[in-house]
């Protein structure tokens, strides 16, 4: 076997140009495929933790038939925990707390604008909602102080810095309207789009003055594992029955993730016209190689080779193409798979620019995954050694006297 290696080798380097052509493809179709795994299965996770830990848990329960358009946010129904709930809850949650969504008109000035009113419970939304990737420009809102958060595309649209005052106009949880005047503490960006689309948040006395209840519309509750989530939402739904309704994060992320199917069917597309054109190129390049060398074949034979040994040589020839190309496509692709894995890519500025409200985080990580990386390599070998078959056949099938013809 060492034999047929060396010959392939030298076989290979006799047209350098020619195999570096042939592998590119190769390159090209395990890059990608790595690449785009990558990406697939961060926005994945990115999906999963912007829910978790901006706006779901591991269990939300909120008001049964409540919308979840953007925008909306209605206080005329409110969840109520009844007695046996809490208890479940404070028995077997890590940690858990109630936010108040609402939709008041923030005034500055001359300016106004219809903004989401996050009243949150300033010890408790820490627990659950982490705030490592929070952006603070100013502080956030002092207990007991007239003060609230604004997202920075809130105070860009408003013209808003901190320390300045500011008017939220707001319907009551009976239905009257109701205004208060607060300052500015500081500018907020929480890396999730949902919030930082048009969020305002707003300690919950603030809330509670603003929309006159102390109900939350939301309650956020995280557990050991998020695993628990199914088993834990169940029995939660069973003691509120029809006052509130119960998610999980699985159910609450299951569309976007739908999408994710859909893309990495796209990918798994792209990746396949690759290789295919990888196949054809390494067949072609081995089938002009097996014209071009019969009088060497012919030698070959006539000194003893066997078939299976010209067969050999030749898929020896096209698995190094495809090895070598493979192993360099990996090298790229889970190159940079790896480094955004650690460095991500923040697009927390366009998101903040165009108002997006995607549930996934403006931090962009990628999953690197050694296994991807290993099978894409054995998949650019496999290709490439069924893409010989042909050539290696009829290399095979050269007989000695073709020698003396071709010369």
């Amino acid at each position: 076997m060492s034999t047929l290696v060396r010959l392939a080798l030298r076989n290979l380097w006799r047209n350098p140009r020619r195999t570096a052509l042939t592998s590119i493809a190769i390159v090209a179709g395990i890059g990608v495929f790595i690449l785009g795994e990558g990406f697939v299965g961060g926005v994945e996770e990115n999906i999963l933790a912007t829910a978790i830990q901006g706006t779901v848990g591991h269990v939300l329960v909120r008001p049964p038939d409540y919308p979840t358009q953007p925008g909306q946010h209605p206080v005329d129904v409110l969840v109520r925990l009844p007695e046996d709930a809490r208890a479940l809850i404070e028995a077997e949650a890590v940690a858990w707390t109630g936010r108040l969504l609402f939709a008041p008109t923030a005034v500055a000035g001359m300016d106004s604008l219809r903004v989401m009113g996050i009243g949150y419970d300033p010890e408790g939304d820490a627990r659950v909602f982490p705030r490592d990737l929070w952006r603070v420009d100013g502080a956030l809102p002092r207990p007991g102080a007239a003060e609230v958060a604004v997202s920075f595309r809130v105070a860009r649209l408003l013209r808003l810095q901190p320390g300045d005052r500011m008017i939220l106009q707001a319907r009551t949880h009976e239905g009257a309207l109701n205004a208060l005047e607060v300052t500015v503490s500081g500018r907020v960006g929480t890396s999730n789009p949902a919030l930082d689309a048009l969020g305002v948040f707003v300690p919950r006395q603030l809330a509670r003055e603003l929309v006159a209840t102390d109900l939350p519309s939301h309650v956020a509750i995280t557990l050991r594992d998020r695993d628990d989530a199914p088993a834990f939402a169940a029995r939660l739904q069973a003691l509120l029955g029809a006052q509130a309704g119960v998610a999980t994060w699985r159910q609450e992320t299951a569309e976007l993730l739908q999408l994710q199917a859909v893309r990495r069917k796209a990918l798994d597309l792209v990746v396949f016209i690759l290789l295919a054109l990888a196949g054809f190129g390494i067949a072609n390049t081995l089938l002009m190689a097996a014209h071009e060398r019969v009088r060497e074949v012919g030698t070959l034979r006539a000194m003893g080779m066997s078939e299976g040994a010209v067969a050999r040589l030749f898929l020896v020839e096209g698995a190094v193409v495809g090895g070598l190309g493979s192993l360099l496509g990996a090298l790229l692709g889970g190159g940079a798979v790896a480094w955004w894995a650690k460095h991500p890519l923040d697009f927390s500025a366009t998101f903040e620019k165009q108002g997006s409200s995607l549930p996934i985080s403006a931090w962009i990580h990628t999953r690197f995954d050694l296994t991807v990386v290993l099978a894409a390599v054995g998949m650019g070998i496999a290709v490439a050694v069924l893409a010989s078959l042909h050539p290696a056949r009829v290399a095979s099938r050269r007989a000695p006297a073709d020698a003396v013809r071709a010369a």
